[in-house]
């Protein structure tokens, strides 16, 4: 047996705080994954770790910093092979799953969520017990709880919840929202018996659907619009009869709305146990009592006596060592100081408190707030445990902010000798903010965390830094490359010279100094070169636009500005001065890798704005979004009042806008404020429901983005000469088949768009993950650039993205020809964007 705790997460702009804990035997290897915010997933692949053993997923809380990379990895999962996911945590984790219907569906594998609700549920398994602790904040102690009566953890007596509460978190309305969970992803044991499950249901739509008034109306989403058989209802064992039926059936619980639920304040701390070490066989006692080696050995190994060939009757006790108690490790979300004496004053750490070897913890895994560990209290609960257990820091402050995406960054820094400027080095920090050591009263067995860093646990204990990355220092990875990159260097400095000779270019063009950022390129999933969609509009003195948001682009957006407060760059903008002037987020279409990282953002915009009364951002999107974003704040407080949504139906070019919507004076509002002419969106052609957008300003510039799409007329008329259009370029140009079926674009497609719109400049993007760096292309015209994540260019110095290309091809030569064959695989084969495409893979 070999089992070890492994940090992903260690509280980074990247990736919040995550562990996955291993056990591998001969005859099973499981893997036990504890949070799983944004980011996990791309670190998971950066450093090969492998997901598919993992079958149970612990939550220590229900908010988007813990669950955030979720419905992607569970995507990812599905697609993957894995069968069955078993989710556990606290309130709300159903309604966080089932909000996000619209967009997470696989039918081969089934998930389950276990909310704990009441002290003393535990998990179990044959590695480990698993026991919840409920922690809460101090100003909630006599109204957060986890069930309609349980003991209150900081006063050892009885609670009750509020009536509100009660009727909001009835059994009946998770049972409701669990059947929505089983259409997202059970779809497979429907299929193997639809009689029963039909006759289930309907008995629990009698109870419960009238009682609770949930409109059963039809989703405007694909599922809706879709060909019906008319005998959909009928028993034929016909798997399109089975497939209309589970149609149907969405069609029925899919509500317009979840039933209403509220934040929950709760913090699930985990107390892990293994299981108890047997004693050692001891041979020679055996010897002595008239035994000899065989199958009696075993007998006695299993518990069972034997006799003797001299007649004597051996028990197992007389032959084997005594047994120990199995580890124990605790991971502990304490998410601020108003949560400590929850912390101090809860029993089932007690036990724990020992200096008893064996009952002591081996390790503790602390994912605190800023402000915790420094805090008096916190640090005299810490020393209660034994000498000998291990404390692991996750926490911003104490942790450096190096480089998590190692592959990303080294590319960057080689893109960077072509232009320092364009292709700045991702912000990092090597040393903490603060240092562990200013803390007198910690256990001296305290270190802070690292993204890969593991507690070795069987067959011995002790901390493990062996399977680190490496450490990522420009200075020193400049100087690998002048021995190992001189070809490119050369041509890198020949290019800097033609752009400064064709300087000229930059004269007269409207807009000049509207900044484009690419936060992530990447298509499907997040990868080690490539983040997903996320495209940052700079106006100057009018805001931000963002065009689409990617998972984890708020981390790129750290990487690109620097510390929250502090600019990284030559522009002297802050990530709080860009997320206090966004204005405006466009989100193309509802497949994951283009939307789910709009929570973290919207989150920090709200709490940047939460005293500024008036405070609007406006979200353009499917009608699918903003029900999402409505039910996900009932989980937690993301601002929802404060956006001002606008459909994207209502902005296509051709629709004749009616009066009196409220919708469009907030449009109104938005050019006035950004000093914006026109916005139009086209309906693109990909899945239901998505769209481009064109962006006219009133200083004459054009910006058009195709979101994902084949070629689209409309597009090319709608976007005619603009100043910049952001073309999705998915498929190299031998993959034209492939393009077609899955509604993409080739990379001489994207191209060909380009020119039939008379673009100025055509910027490629959403590349996919097959391809690690650059495509192939024709660029007749010198209109044509390649984004990277975090490039930054202005529209002024778009004339400089064509002549790039001469060193990008030197550059990725040799990277294009010896792809990584597994990742190629993954990549081509292992995402599927929509659930109808994968039935119909199927």
């Amino acid at each position: 047996m070999k089992s070890y705790i492994q940090i992903l997460g260690s509280g980074t702009f990247d990736v919040y705080p995550s562990v996955l804990v291993h056990y591998d035997n001969q005859k099973d290897c499981r893997r036990y994954l504890f949070n799983c915010g944004e980011g996990t997933q791309r670190i998971c692949l950066q450093n090969k770790l492998k997901l598919v053993k993992t079958k149970n997923i612990f939550l220590t809380r229900v908010n988007w910093e813990c669950v955030g990379g979720l419905p992607g990895m569970l995507l990812t999962l599905a697609d993957t092979g894995t069968k069955e996911i078993k989710i556990f945590g606290g309130e709300n984790l159903t309604h966080f799953l089932t909000a996000a219907r619209g967009f997470v569906a696989r039918s081969a594998m089934s998930v389950e969520t276990h909310e704990f609700q009441e002290d003393g549920m535990e998990f179990k398994d044959e590695n480990l017990r698993i026991l919840p602790v409920f922690l809460y904040p101090e100003w909630r102690k006599n109204v957060e709880s986890s069930s309609s009566s349980t003991q209150d953890l900081e006063t050892g007596t009885k609670r009750t919840r509020d009536s509100n509460l009660d009727e909001i978190n009835s059994n009946s309305t998770l049972k409701y929202k669990k059947e929505i969970l089983s259409l997202m992803f059970n779809q497979g044991q429907l299929l193997n018996d639809p009689k029963s499950s039909n006759k289930k249901r309907s008995k629990y739509y009698e109870d419960n659907d009238a009682a609770m008034n949930i409109p059963d109306e039809p989703q405007d989403d694909q599922m809706t619009q879709m060909p019906r058989n008319s005998s959909s209802r009928n028993s034929s064992p016909n798997r399109g009869d089975i497939k209309d039926l589970l149609r149907e059936r969405r069609k029925e619980m899919y509500p317009k709305r979840l039933p209403k639920s509220q934040p929950s304040f709760a913090s699930v701390a985990y107390i892990c146990k293994g299981p108890d070490y047997k004693g050692k066989f001891d041979p020679v006692a055996a010897k002595v009592l008239g035994l000899e080696p065989g199958p009696q050995y075993a007998e006695l190994v299993r518990g069972n006596s034997v006799t003797a060939p001299n007649g004597t009757v051996v028990h197992p006790y007389q032959v084997i060592g005594p047994s120990r108690p199995g580890l124990v490790f605790i991971i502990l979300d304490v998410p601020s100081t108003s949560y400590i004496p929850s912390v101090c004053e809860s029993p089932e750490f007690v036990t724990y408190q020992t200096n008893n070897k064996g009952t002591q913890p081996r390790a503790i895994i602390h994912m605190v707030g800023n402000g915790v560990l420094e805090d008096k209290r916190y640090q005299e609960w810490m020393k209660k445990f034994g000498s000998e257990t291990e404390h692991i820091i996750a926490n911003e402050k104490y942790c450096p902010q190096r480089i998590i995406f190692y592959n990303s960054a080294l590319n960057q820094l080689k893109l960077s000798k072509i232009d320092e400027k364009h292709f700045r080095i991702p912000f990092y920090s090597n040393e903490p903010i603060k240092q562990l050591n200013s803390l007198d009263n910690i256990p001296k067995k305290t270190s802070f965390a690292v993204p890969m860093m593991t507690y070795q646990t069987e067959p011995s204990f002790k901390l493990d830094t062996s399977q680190l990355g490496p450490v990522f220092d420009h200075n020193i990875e400049s100087a690998k490359l002048l021995e190992s990159l001189g070809d490119y260097l050369n041509i890198a400095e020949e290019v800097k010279q033609d752009v400064a000779r064709s300087h000229s270019e930059a004269k007269n063009i409207p807009g000049k100094d509207v900044i484009i950022t690419t936060l992530g390129t990447g298509s499907t999933f997040p990868s080690k070169y490539r983040n997903v969609s996320a495209t940052l509009i700079t106006i100057p003195n009018n805001g931000f636009i963002l065009l689409d948001v990617g998972e984890g682009t708020l981390g790129s957006m750290s990487r690109h500005f620097g510390l929250y407060d502090q600019p990284h760059g030559d522009d002297q903008i802050s990530l709080e001065s860009c997320i206090r002037g966004l204005k405006c987020i466009f989100i193309s279409h509802m497949h994951a890798d283009h939307h789910l990282g709009i929570i973290r953002v919207l989150k920090k915009w709200n709490e940047i704005h939460k005293d500024v009364e008036d405070a609007t951002i406006s979200v353009f999107g499917p009608s699918r979004l903003r029900k999402w974003l409505d039910e996900y704040s009932d989980v937690e407080d993301i601002g929802f009042s404060k956006i001002k949504f606008i459909d994207n139906k209502d902005l296509l070019f051709w629709k004749q806008q009616k009066e009196n919507n409220t919708g469009l004076d907030s449009l109104q509002y938005l050019k006035n404020s950004m000093g914006i002419s026109k916005v139009e969106t086209v309906a693109v052609i990909h899945c239901p429901n998505s769209f481009g957008i064109s962006i006219e300003h009133s200083d004459g510039w054009k910006i058009v983005y195709s979101g994902d799409t084949r070629p689209c007329d409309d597009l090319v008329r709608v976007g005619k000469d603009a100043t910049l259009l952001i073309h999705e370029a998915t498929f190299e140009n031998d993959l034209t088949e492939k393009a077609l079926s899955k509604n993409h674009s080739t990379t001489e497609e994207a191209v060909s768009v380009g020119e039939r719109m008379n673009a100025h400049t055509l910027l490629l993007t959403h590349f996919s993950q097959r391809y690690p760096k650059v495509p192939v292309f024709t660029d007749d015209h010198g209109r044509v650039g390649i984004s990277f994540d975090l490039m930054q260019v202005s529209i002024g110095e778009l004339y400089k993205l064509p002549k790039f290309v001469k060193a990008l091809k030197v550059l990725y030569e040799d990277e294009n020809e010896a792809a990584n064959e597994e990742d190629v695989n993954i990549y081509e084969e292992g995402y599927i964007e929509d659930e109808e495409d994968y039935n119909e893979n199927k």
